[in-house]
């Protein structure tokens, strides 16, 4: 069960860009934790709201959509508790809350809904993704082995969520619309990571990115330029694996994260020749995300989250091991993953790229 299926994975890279299989995408996800269908809740910076859910939730959601946006309380409840991974309805309410809350007397348990799990990923755009499943009430609630579960696909929802929430179109006729849509920086490469399309904010993101035409894509800073390029392997050998890749600021020019999305099955359709999509998410202050929310978009587990936000509010690994009741032993290989992961080889630049600085560069080389 804890295995991801990668049939799955492949459906989430489909749905990035072609929105309407998120739907299928949330119930064959609903199917491995035996829940009854999830939903894809997602807020821009505008504060517009855009949502899909599982057809056996749909009429539901509706509902929610309609008489329960202002009274649902659930998402901020959740994002307060700063955990980077799925948690049942009971890890952010008491019983009796549960039982108090409007959605759930109200609209939830009437439908015979009984327990819910999800996840709140603030992205570094200023989105905010929700995904949520539920269960009905006599399959009981959520257990750690299904969190985990959901937790190994949290960081491939993450991304494509922020491709759905953005692109806001069914089809896009040809790559050039698709990074034109985006609104993000963004790019179209073929085989050996070959710049096929970019939109023209993608070209004002150098000496940190460069993007030619026919040429591949690079990355000016060493380290993030050997992620890439592992990344962009990996994709060429169908592995399913997707990055997050940190670009430190340079003079004038902000952090950024980058994201490097595999094209599957009908997404070729729209893409031709490509095989990945490349999307950067600039951090410049004031919309920076405060630290931690990084922390999901890199892969990390809530154990590396909760090492890497201790070290980002500048604790030592010895009080950070105290702070977090651990051996100084594990919180020095939960960093050493964490940094592996980011790209970064200090814990200064770690923290910097967390607090999505405008001014720090790291090192070339």
């Amino acid at each position: 069960m804890n295995e991801l299926d990668g049939s799955v994975l492949d459906a989430i890279f489909e749905a990035a860009v072609l929105p309407e299989l998120w739907p299928a995408v949330l119930d064959r996800l609903a199917c491995r934790v035996g829940a009854v269908g999830g939903v894809l809740f997602a807020v821009d910076n505008l504060k517009k709201g855009r949502w899909t859910a599982s057809k056996r939730l749909f009429d539901v959601m509706q509902r929610v959509a309609e008489s329960f946006a202002e009274r649902n309380t659930r998402p901020q409840r959740a994002l307060s508790k700063g955990y980077a991974g799925f948690m049942a309805d009971l890890d952010f309410l008491t019983p009796e809350e549960k039982e108090e809350d409007p959605l759930f007397a109200e609209l939830l348990k009437p439908n015979g809904l009984g327990w819910a799990c999800g996840s709140v990923i603030p992205v570094p755009n200023g989105d905010l993704l929700v995904f949520d499943f539920e269960r009905a009430t006599e399959a009981g609630s959520f257990d750690r082995a299904s969190l985990h579960l959901l937790d190994g696909y949290r960081p491939h929802l993450a991304r494509a969520g922020v491709m759905a929430s953005r692109l806001q179109v069914e089809r896009a006729q040809n790559a050039a619309a698709v990074m034109q849509a985006l609104g993000l920086p963004g790019a179209v490469l073929g085989n050996s990571g070959q710049v096929l399309a970019m939109n023209p904010l993608m070209e004002q993101l150098e000496p940190q990115i460069y993007a030619r035409a026919r040429d591949r894509l690079t990355l000016a800073h060493p380290r993030s330029n050997e992620i890439l390029n592992m990344a962009l392997a990996e994709i060429e050998t169908d592995n399913a694996a997707v990055r997050s890749i940190a670009v430190p600021a340079v003079e004038g020019k902000s952090s950024l994260v980058g994201h490097v999305i595999p094209i599957r099955r009908q997404a070729h359709d729209i893409f031709s020749r490509a095989t990945t999509l490349f999307v950067a998410t600039p951090l410049a202050a004031p919309s920076a995300p405060r630290p931690g929310l990084l922390c999901g978009l890199f892969d990390l587990t809530p154990a590396e989250d909760r090492v890497a936000r201790t070290i980002a509010e500048g604790h030592s690994v010895e009080t950070g091991a105290a702070a977090l009741s651990v051996s100084t032993e594990t919180v020095r290989s939960q960093l050493k993953s964490v940094m592996a992961k980011t790209g970064t080889s200090r814990q200064a630049e770690l923290v910097q790229l967390l607090a999505g600085t405008t001014t720090f560069s790291l090192p070339r080389g």
